[in-house]
């Protein structure tokens, strides 16, 4: 297969630049051509509520969510939860050869939050997306006697968490008003289980006695992982009476530790003709391995956030920091197809709740969100550290008029990736999420034990 090693040091790995010329591709549901590089695209928040609010966390405080990159907040879940959600996304990729759109659909996961112990502990479980892969690349080379040879570039897959966490409230100091301070801690027991899928093709002209060849190469990563949370709860302002607002401040940080995950991975070199009807023939395997053992290794991520929580309006503010220049990949025979950066995430997010926790129409017991993001991705592209700026807002729907604090999730989130410098791509996209909270009814009591007295 030396002539694979040869175009792939000539174009790159993922020529990037050709993906958008003028009519080479039609619309794919695959996503981003930066997917090829790194894990793919790292997948943050996946609570639409959150999302929504540019992905703030850290000082999060909704008791009818759960935020699972701060596993402190459990502690203050008011009522069992349950949340799913997902998006779609439209990219418009655009370079100095021209542009295209893609489109994908993506599923963000499910949780279930269940408060107990007199409201002082939480307990969170689920599943989410952490990475995503998904990417179609055409390239071309020339022979010598000047026809030219199709070179392919797909790539699919991802990694998930799957997790089980707890809160508890380990001090607290209120009066009967709420004035006061509250002190949570929490930790996620977390299980990272995906893989990552490449092909290359070198595709020949019909008729000239060439075959084409195939690289294939996965990387299958599992193992457990953890993250702790600490968050931090004050009175802005004294409490008289029941009739004075609430104002609370909130303050809030998380971490999570470097980590080694377990990584196995095969690679299979063929030679192959096409048929008549494009379906490719299998005619000799050059090289095969499988099972190759090794450990990636997954750099320490922190975040703080701080933030103001009244009766009808919350304002949040984060940092998070991941130096993934620290990562590595010490499996035989598997490279990372570029270098990798320190990634750098800050968000601003605010909601307004017009009722306030009171009763009221549907239009103010709905709760409009608003958010801000920029971000410092860890994908290094021809030598230059992709920036990203969004914009997020939505509503929270009410459901079943005020019997529940169930909610129904509709937003979207506008931003841009990259640039078109140094023969880069520009990626705009405009994400709609939908996602749904369910709550039971405010007379029911589920996961409690019934007594007859």
């Amino acid at each position: 297969m030396p002539f694979i090693s040869t175009i792939r040091s000539r174009s790159g790995l993922v020529p990037l630049v050709i993906l958008v010329c003028s009519g080479t591709h039609a619309q794919t549901l695959d996503d981003s051509p930066y997917s090829a590089y790194g894990f793919g695209d790292l997948i943050g928040n996946t609570q639409v509520s959150q999302a929504m609010m540019g992905g703030v966390s850290a000082a999060s405080l909704d008791p009818f969510s759960v935020t699972t990159l701060q596993p402190a907040t459990y502690a203050g879940l008011f009522r069992p939860t349950f949340e799913m959600g997902g998006l779609g996304r439209r990219v418009t990729l655009s370079s100095d050869d021209g542009s295209q759109v893609r489109s994908s659909a993506r599923f963000l996961g499910f949780s279930l939050g269940i408060p107990f112990g007199n409201g002082r502990w939480g307990l969170a479980i689920g599943l989410t997306p952490y990475s995503d892969v998904g990417f179609e690349i055409t390239d071309k080379a020339v022979l010598t006697d000047g026809q030219d040879v199709q070179l392919k570039y797909l790539g699919s897959g991802g990694l998930n968490r799957a997790f089980a966490g707890v809160g508890w409230a380990v001090w607290q100091e209120r009066d009967s008003l709420g004035n006061g301070k509250r002190l949570s801690i929490g930790a996620n027991f977390n299980y990272l289980f995906g893989g990552i899928e490449r092909t290359r093709k070198v595709v020949y002209p019909s008729g000239q006695n060439y075959l084409n060849s195939k690289a294939f190469s996965s990387l299958v990563m599992h193992d457990p992982t953890y993250d702790i949370g600490v968050q931090f709860q004050g009175s802005l302002l004294h409490r008289g009476s029941l009739d004075d607002p609430l104002w609370r401040y909130v303050a809030g940080v998380f971490i999570q530790p470097p980590a080694g995950i377990g990584a196995r991975r095969t690679e299979l070199l063929t030679n192959y003709i096409l048929g008549s009807s494009g379906v490719e023939f299998t005619l000799d395997t050059a090289t095969y391995s499988e099972g190759v053992r090794g450990t990636v290794h997954v750099p320490l991520a922190w975040g703080l956030g701080a933030g103001i929580v009244g009766p009808a309006w919350t304002v949040s503010a984060e940092m998070r920091q991941r130096d993934w220049s620290r990562s590595s990949i010490d499996v035989e025979g598997y490279e990372q197809p570029a270098p990798l950066g320190n990634s750098i995430y800050l968000g601003l997010g605010t909601s307004w709740t017009p009722a306030g926790g009171r009763a009221g129409s549907f239009l103010e017991r709905t709760t409009y969100r608003l958010g801000f993001l920029y971000q410092q991705d860890y994908l290094i592209v021809h030598d230059k550290q992709l920036q990203e700026i969004g914009m997020s807002f939505g509503l929270s729907l009410p459901v079943m008029n005020s019997v529940t604090r169930s909610q129904f999730h509709l937003g979207a989130q506008l931003g841009q990736r990259g640039t078109q410098e140094n023969g880069a791509i520009d990626e705009r996209y405009i994400a709609l999420y939908v996602g749904v909270t369910i709550t039971p009814d405010l007379r029911e009591k589920w996961f409690k034990k019934t007594r007859i007295e």
